[in-house]
């Protein structure tokens, strides 16, 4: 028995199983009586064999009736016994290392591969879930090759070969044509004596896409910034690191010397604290500031800071905008809403004007006439010398209008010719040497072909204000006043704060009075054109505003320059005309040539005296007290000439003149008005009348009109 116990014992226990070989052991025990009991107490058969194997025992036992084996069988069995009880604890142990390993394996969510020169030998199910192919294609030859993207395959190759480790991206095609952006990180190793290499294998697709629409967001925060900056400036502790945005300068410093300096050296003293406080305490938004150009200019700047990190360190991304056109802009805005209220105020005044003008020359044309007829017919000197005075006093109330008129810019220009501001000049010098201080040194710097088209004695009443101005500007004290005249075709910046018309490139006339006297301050400079405003014991302020006027009216304009104690510069710019030629002007006829005259006139004291002045040349005198009466009076009377007011009750003169020549009368017609400018705007155009007269006006005057209206 013994000896068929141990080959049929190791038969058994040589089984591929190591649980089903220690089975079957155990059978071919019990055919030969030896069964597997608890540990045996005092009421058992005594242990044949007791086998202990870690923390468990064997006790083998004798079935009864049986006859145990001898002592070596029993001591080779235990041994054989030993041997299948340590096989099946091994194969427990790999089967349960190799259960960690799958489960570890295929948990991940990552590929994992183990390969050698490229041909893989081991790997797990996530890396086929990523790829698309079996195991048993991945591990033909190859294979791990062909999956990378060509313009991708130079580059793995050479890792391979050189056997770089780390992380690289690359594109690999899965079985069904596929593509997808994967991140490889790769750990040299070995496997006996051969190098082998692990993989860990990531599909990064769509990671990828985030940071490439990242990389787009920053792209165009960036482009927003430069377009919304000059300079986005990154800082850390004060010191620039960083300098980006539209310019590739920082206000003129180039952007290798910026780099590395502390901001707080770009800006000027006096903006120093406001700065460093600002980014000693991290306070963000927006504020305004100074800084130094490499022209050492100091630039005005809008600055708008946030705090960020950047490579996990904090630092203070501030966005820098110049200030320099926005300032500009603002003062340009400032200037015409100034120039819209000067307008607004002379328009007003304007239409004031207009109403005096009108009323106030209606009297003075009967006051000046009557008082002309009295120094024609009186012989007492007394009495001439009481006319002439009043005559005198007329003639000053009539500068006045004009001067409200002219400083409304209401003043008559259509009476235009071309003057010659070189010989105008040249000529005021010899009238003014008895007014001007005897102690100015008059200097003249007059070029020729200085002509202009305008009204002569309203430019010469421009000059003379300019040239006393700056004589009393000396006060009695030693000085000079220079005048010069020359052409202009592009006027300077200066003329952008000019008064008056728009000023342009053109052709232009410029009479420039400088003196060297006292000078004005700004406030006084800004209220210079003002009305009433003067810094003269005696003066009534309309001398400078009415040049104003005057100059506009001509369409041009006024610019003063002054500083206190260094003298002030008046220019003024006219329009140039390349004629030099001038009509000869008219004079008074030597015997007006009688006819009928229709006088319509709304003021009865106009009318009494243009009646008594006519009838006394020999002229035949009708009247008309308003437009209606006086369209009445032309069918009945048939005159030769109308001598027409413009603002008359029922109907004015302008519609008037619109009706008769609209029935065909061609009777002549002379427009009477003390506000001239008001017949323009109310649609007065060449050939509806013969001929204009502005009020108040002499009897010579009255004669020319009268004679020019009823030229064929």
């Amino acid at each position: 028995m013994p000896t068929q116990l141990l080959p049929g014992l190791i038969s058994a226990l040589a089984g591929p199983d190591s649980d089903a070989a220690i089975e079957a052991g155990l059978g071919v025990l019990r055919e030969h009586g030896l069964v597997l009991s608890q540990q045996p107490t005092a009421a058992t058969p005594q242990a044949w064999l007791v086998l202990r194997h870690g923390k468990r025992s064997l006790t083998f036992t004798v079935k009864a009736g049986s006859t145990p084996p001898d002592l070596p069988t029993r001591e080779q069995v235990g041994l054989l016994l030993d041997l299948a009880l340590r096989r099946a604890a091994e194969h427990d142990e790999a089967r349960r290392t190799q259960e960690r390993w799958d489960l570890l394996a295929n948990a991940s969510f990552e590929g994992v591969m183990i390969h050698v020169d490229g041909v893989i030998i081991e790997l797990n199910q996530r890396f086929c879930e990523l790829t698309g192919y079996s195991r048993e294609e991945l591990y033909s030859p190859e294979m791990l090759l062909r999956g990378i993207a060509p313009e991708d395959l130079s580059e793995a190759k050479t890792r391979i070969r050189n056997r770089v480790e780390g992380e690289f991206l690359v594109t690999l095609i899965r079985k069904d044509g596929t593509r997808f952006r994967a991140e490889f990180h790769t750990k040299q190793s070995q496997i006996g004596e051969r190098p082998a290499r692990i993989v860990a294998l990531r599909d990064v697709t769509q990671r990828e896409r985030t940071a490439a629409l990242l990389r787009e967001s920053e792209a165009r925060l960036r482009q927003i910034l430069e377009a919304t900056f000059d300079n986005v400036v990154t800082l850390r502790d004060g010191v620039i690191i960083d300098i980006g945005g539209g310019a590739s300068h920082f206000f003129g410093h180039p952007r290798e010397i910026i780099v590395g300096r502390a901001v707080v050296d770009l800006v000027p003293p006096t903006a120093r604290g406001l700065v460093a406080q600002r980014i000693h305490e991290s306070v963000v938004g927006a504020y305004e500031t100074l800084v130094i150009s490499a022209d050492d200019e100091l630039v005005p700047v809008e600055v708008v800071s946030v705090m960020s990190t950047l490579d996990g360190e904090p630092v203070r991304v501030s966005g820098v905008r110049d200030l320099r056109a926005a300032r500009k802009l603002e003062h340009e805005r400032r200037q015409l809403a100034l120039q819209v209220e000067r307008s607004q105020r002379m328009d007003s005044l304007g239409v004031l004007a207009g109403g005096i003008a009108h009323d106030f020359n209606n009297l003075l044309v009967g006051v000046l006439g009557s008082a002309e007829l009295l120094t024609q017919s009186l012989k007492d000197p007394n009495e001439l010398a009481l006319a002439e005075t009043i005559r005198a006093a007329g003639e000053s109330a009539a500068m006045l209008t004009r001067q409200i008129l002219a400083y409304a810019g209401r003043g008559d220009v259509h009476a235009a010719e071309l003057v010659d501001l070189s010989e105008l000049c040249r000529e005021l010098r010899g009238l003014l040497e008895a007014v001007l201080s005897k102690k100015a040194q008059i200097e003249l710097a007059l070029t020729p072909d200085c002509v202009t088209m305008g009204e002569r004695s309203t430019l010469m009443q421009v000059m003379m204000n300019l040239l006393t101005n700056a004589s009393d500007a000396l006060e009695d004290k030693p000085g000079s006043i220079h005048v010069s005249t020359h052409r202009v075709a592009s006027p300077d910046a200066r003329w952008e704060r000019a008064l008056g018309a728009t000023v342009g490139p053109g052709d232009w006339v410029m009479v420039r009075v400088q003196d060297s006297g006292v000078g004005m301050d700004a406030a006084t400079q800004q209220r210079v054109f003002e009305p009433f405003f003067t810094t003269k014991p005696n003066g009534h302020g309309l001398g400078l505003g009415s040049c104003l006027g005057i100059v506009a009216a001509h369409g041009g304009a006024i610019l003063v320059e002054s500083a206190r104690g260094r003298g002030s510069a008046f220019s003024v710019l006219l329009p140039a005309t390349k004629t030099q030629s001038a009509a000869p002007r008219p004079s008074s006829p030597a015997q007006a040539r009688a006819c009928r005259v229709l006088i319509i006139d709304d003021e009865p004291l106009v009318r009494m005296h243009l009646r008594r002045l006519l009838s006394l040349r020999g002229f035949t005198v009708c009247d008309a007290a308003d437009g209606r009466a006086g369209l009445e009076a032309v069918a009945k009377e048939r005159p030769d000439l109308l001598l027409l007011d413009l603002n008359m009750p029922h109907l004015d003169g302008i519609e008037l003149v619109r009706k008769l020549r609209a029935a065909g009368n061609p009777v002549p017609v002379v427009l009477c008005s003390g506000n001239l400018d008001l017949a323009v705007e109310r649609g007065l155009t060449p050939g509806m009348v013969q001929s204009v007269l502005q009020k108040p006006f002499s009897t010579d005057e009255l004669l020319i009109a009268i004679e020019r209206a009823r030229e064929p």
